[in-house]
Parts: structure tokens; C-alpha cells; sequence
């Protein structure tokens, strides 16, 4: 043999070996903890193979737009106290428009309109106007501001989610965008499935807030809640059909007029003994509208022991712009309450002592036993670190998929794969004689480089790629039948056996081109619009294709060359196909 076919043969002896490497974890269910086998990475195995948590999340747009239009309602009113323009009275309306489209009516005298309404073209881009009454002027958010706010809460959602999933541990999640107002989320191998619920739904909205109790002593608070509650009738029962967000807005609802002017109610909850949320425990605290400090300055939350009680909190340290922004507010408010609130509920409120530099601080959990504050401090950590969801996601669809599901879906695709290939296997060497031996020997070295590439890539392996595994067989039979056939037309034609391989090679060549380049170019579609399971089966397609290349041209006619060899020793002038 020449020097040439002994380089090409080291080649495929090194691949090979690297190959078997890489794929020997998984086949042996290797511990990498305990093995000292150089290769310790193993296949992953998708949800569907190794059961786990498929969640589809709504996000709540409608309360999305409240928000904005809120926001941009104060500062439409401090831009016109900074211009010095006079306004009777700046509002939000949601009665009687779209849930998706709630407004703000500005009112001001009819000598200021024209000021008004030049003030909002030229700065509040986001805003169109919608009504126009004499001095009553009434916008709405435009259309390319939702359609920028919907993208951007869409995108910023899913980050967020897959930063907390990272944290908890969940090796490949599939996290993606479903139509224009869902997230797909596959967590596989979870187990603690209410707590990673609890930890993808969590908005973890931080911000502090001066308590304004010289306006109203907490007992006054207290009372005019109670009387406002039996008044009107509200009342907060718990459950799934009642969230506690809509309770506490009826409460502010209901005492517009009594309050402060700048105030709303937040309330801080206590638990019972089982940990449910008891009504009549739930703390009521006039707190100022406006927000000093949020979450969007936190550098980052740790969980901490108190020396004193032995008890776990969230220490949370601020960037150097939040840091100044605290240590002004404490320094302002001595002697008043600073509340912490999260998600809308106050979680203490201790009173300022002194101003406090540095931009450290602690939240102090509720009660509960010692490991159950410990795991909530550590989901509220996490949480923190990883950032606020943008908007409230409702969970639409839940799906657990039980590892029992997985491991039938293995045993069934190996034994179909088994069986399948077999057969085609023995098809091959009844039909191609040695020949097919050759085919077959292609072929095993074939499935072994695709499962390789899967490892050394990371990817996952779902029930989808294992039908892209099989169709590379397929794929991988036809580009040898081609070359096979071309080879007996040769013959037919009168050359010798060393001419017809070679032109069968040759002349096959441009024919396997055309057809893996058109079903590579099918996968790389499916591969940039597909999700979940149709990427799956186009990754595992895609490699499939290349190692079939690979196999078909050059490992096939290695073992050719060898084989011709063999018969030009021995004077022979038959080839077995």
C-alpha cells in the first residue's frame, strides 16, 4: 500500500478512537465523579428521553401597558411643572377602552393647550394623541412604543428565566418565544418541580419606600382598611382563583379620596403555622407612591446567617449609583420607617437610626422552619441576582413528564434503531456481497461519529434526533447504493475492476453532493426557525449529513483501496459486488 493510503488510514484510526472516547460514558453510564476515564462528559438526554417539567407561560401584556401608561403620566406631570405649564388635573382611564389600551387625560385650561400639546410631540414620542376637547387633551400609547415594549418584555422575560434556570442547576433548558405573547419553557430531570415554578414565576420587583406615617398612625391605617374592607366588601380568601395583587388593588381603589395625596396601601403578610397566607394576618402600611430605590441597583444578594438568631436572610449589596441614591434617602428620613418591598409586599420596615453608607442592607424573611427559610432565601437570592421579570407570567400549560416515559422512549428507539439497522445491514451484504461488508463497516463508523459530535458538542438528544440518527442511515445507505450501482455500470461497459471503482467513485461523487447539500440546506431552515424538538431533529440531521460525506467518499473507498489490493495480489479480476 501506498504511503499516502497508510496517512489516511492513521487519520481514520485516530478518529475513530477519539470517537469511541467520547461515547464511551455514555454507553458504559459512566459515574465522572468516580471513573478516572479521561473523557467524563456524557450525552444529553432531552425531556422527553429523561422526563421533566414542559411549562408554556403567558405574559400578562395588559397590566404590561397599566404600568407604562402610569409611568408615563408622572413624568408628563413633572415635565410640565419643570415648564412651568399649569394643568387642572392629569389622570389614567381604563373604563370602557381595550384592556390593552388604557389612556391618560391631561386637563388643563384652554390658554395652555397649544403649550400642552407642542410639549407631548416633541418629547413624549410614545404617546398619541387620542382625544382633543378644548383644554382636555387624551393620549394613548403609539403603536410602534407597544410593539417595542412587547418585544423588548418578550426578550428581557426570557433572559431573565434562563439566568434563574442556570442558577438552579438545569443542564440545557429550552427556553423560547411562542407566538406574540407566550414562553415555552423545558426544564429536563427536574424534580423540584412547585420550586422551580415558584422560581420562573417570581417578578422579584425590589424596591424601598418611605413609610408616611406622619400623614396617618399605622392604627389609623389599620382601622380605615378594616372599615373600607367591610364597606365595600372585599376580602382576601387565598387560592388559585384569587391573587393577592388584585386584592390589594380593590383595597387602593377603594380609598381613593381618603388618602394622602402621593400614598398608596401595601400590605406585609404573615403565615400560619402550615405556611398558607392567613387574611386577617396581613399587615397594612401607607407607604409613598413614589419609588427611591429599586432592584435595578442591586450589584448583588447573597444569602447570610444572623449571629444572633441563627436565622438565614438576604444580605443585598448596591451599585455605587444606588449606593448614593440610599444613603441620601436614609439620610433625609432619620427617625422614619424604610420599608422593603418585594413584589408588591413590604417585607420589614425598620426604622432609619442613622444614615447608612456603603449601599449594604439585609431583607429579613418571615417565619417558618429553619430549612424552609433557608430554601426560600436562597430562591429569593437567586432571584434578586439574576433580575426582575419585566412583566407577570401566568402559567397557561403545565406538563411533568415522568423519567419512567423517558426510559421506555430509550429502550423503544434503541431496539427500532437496532432492528432497523440490522436489517438494512443484512439486505446490504446479501445484495453487495463483500462489497456490502465494506458498506456496512461505513456505516457503523457512520452512527459512531454522530454520536460523538453530539457529546463533544453538548447538544441534547431528544426523541426527534434519534429519528434524525436514523434518516443519516438512510442517507448514508443511498450515497453507497449510488456508488455501487455506478460501479456495475462500469463493469457492464467492459473496464476492469481497478477502472470501474474509480470512475464509480468519481462519476458517484457529484450526485451525493447534490443530494446531502439539498437536505442540509432543510436542516439549517429547520435548524434557524424551528424549536425544541424540530431543532433537535435538524442539529442531529445536519451532522448526519456531514459524517455521511465524510464515510461514504473517503472511509468507503479507504477500505476499496485495500480490498483492490488484496485481489491485485492474488491475479484475481473479479470484484465481489
Amino acid at each position: 500500500m501506498s504511503r499516502s493510503w497508510w496517512g489516511k488510514l492513521w487519520i481514520l484510526v485516530f478518529m475513530t478512537v477519539l470517537a469511541a472516547a467520547y461515547v464511551y460514558p455514555t454507553v458504559s453510564q459512566l459515574d465522572p465523579e468516580k471513573s478516572k476515564f479521561p473523557v467524563k462528559q456524557k450525552m444529553n438526554l432531552g425531556l422527553d428521553l429523561q422526563g421533566g417539567l414542559y411549562m408554556v407561560l403567558g405574559v400578562d401584556f395588559d397590566k404590561v401597558y397599566r404600568d407604562v401608561i402610569d409611568r408615563q403620566a408622572t413624568s408628563l406631570q413633572e415635565r410640565l411643572r419643570e415648564k412651568e405649564i399649569p394643568i387642572v388635573s392629569i389622570k389614567t382611564v381604563r373604563e370602557g377602552l381595550p384592556t390593552d389600551d388604557p389612556h391618560v387625560v391631561v386637563d388643563a385650561s384652554a390658554d395652555k393647550h397649544d403649550a400642552l400639546l407642542d410639549l407631548a410631540k416633541k418629547e413624549f414620542w410614545s404617546l398619541r394623541l387620542v382625544g382633543d376637547a378644548g383644554g382636555k387633551l387624551e393620549f394613548g400609547l403609539s403603536r410602534e412604543y407597544r410593539q417595542e415594549i412587547r418585544e423588548k418584555t418578550l426578550g428581557q422575560s426570557i433572559e431573565v428565566i434562563r439566568n434563574r434556570i442556570d442558577e438552579f442547576g438545569v443542564a440545557e433548558p429550552s427556553i423560547a418565544s411562542q407566538g406574540a405573547d407566550r414562553i415555552v419553557v423545558e426544564l429536563p430531570g427536574v424534580k423540584e418541580v412547585e420550586r422551580a415554578k415558584e422560581l420562573i414565576g417570581r417578578t422579584a420587583r425590589l424596591e424601598f419606600r418611605i413609610v408616611n406615617d406622619k400623614a396617618m398612625s399605622p392604627a389609623q391605617v389599620a382601622s380605615l382598611v378594616q372599615d373600607i374592607s367591610k364597606e365595600k366588601g372585599i376580602s382576601f380568601k387565598g387560592g388559585a382563583d384569587q391573587k393577592f395583587s388584585d386584592y390589594v388593588r380593590q383595597i387602593n381603589e377603594a380609598v381613593k379620596g381618603k388618602l394622602p395625596e402621593g400614598s398608596e396601601i401595601a400590605f406585609e403578610r404573615t403565615k400560619a403555622i402550615n405556611g398558607e397566607f392567613l387574611p386577617e394576618g396581613n399587615v397594612p402600611y401607607l407607604l409613598f407612591s413614589k419609588v427611591d430605590v429599586t432592584g435595578d441597583d442591586l450589584q448583588d444578594a447573597q444569602v447570610q446567617i444572623n449571629p444572633e438568631d441563627q436565622r438565614p436572610n438576604v444580605g443585598f449589596s448596591l451599585n455605587p449609583r444606588g449606593a448614593a441614591t440610599f444613603e441620601k434617602l436614609t439620610g433625609e428620613h432619620v427617625g422614619e420607617r424604610l420599608a422593603i418591598v418585594l413584589d408588591n409586599i413590604v417585607h420589614s420596615a425598620p426604622v432609619i437610626q442613622t444614615k447608612i453608607g456603603g449601599g449594604r442592607g439585609q431583607i429579613t424573611l418571615g417565619a417558618g422552619g429553619g430549612d424552609e427559610v433557608l430554601k426560600e432565601a436562597k430562591d429569593l437570592a437567586i432571584v434578586l441576582r439574576a433580575g426582575a421579570l419585566p412583566a407577570q407570567l401566568n402559567f397557561l400549560e403545565q406538563r411533568i413528564i415522568g423519567p419512567s416515559l423517558g426510559q421506555d422512549s430509550i429502550k423503544s428507539g434503541a431496539m427500532a434503531a437496532i432492528f432497523g439497522s440490522l436489517a438494512v445491514f443484512l439486505f446490504i451484504v446479501f445484495y453487495y456481497r463483500f462489497s456490502g461488508v465494506i458498506a456496512v463497516v461505513s456505516l457503523a463508523l457512520n452512527v459512531l461519529f454522530v454520536m460523538a459530535i453530539l457529546v463533544g458538542l453538548d447538544a441534547t438528544l431528544t426523541l426527534p434526533g434519534i429519528a434524525g440518527i436514523a434518516l443519516t442511515v438512510g442517507i448514508a445507505v443511498d450515497s453507497n447504493v449510488v456508488i455501487y450501482e455506478r460501479i456495475r455500470e462500469e463493469l457492464r461497459h467492459g473496464k476492469n475492476i481497478f477502472g470501474a471503482v474509480e470512475q464509480g467513485f468519481a462519476k458517484a461523487l457529484r450526485t451525493i453532493l447534490d443530494a446531502n447539500v439539498t437536505n442540509a440546506g432543510a436542516a439549517i431552515i429547520l435548524m434557524m426557525y424551528g424549536t425544541g424538538p424540530i431543532k433537535g431533529f435538524a442539529v442531529s440531521l445536519l451532522i448526519g449529513i456531514v459524517t455521511t460525506l465524510f464515510t461514504a467518499v473517503f472511509v468507503c473507498r479507504l477500505f476499496f483501496d485495500a480490498y483492490l489490493k488484496r485481489l491485485e495480489d492474488h491475479n484475481q479480476t473479479t470484484i465481489s459486488i
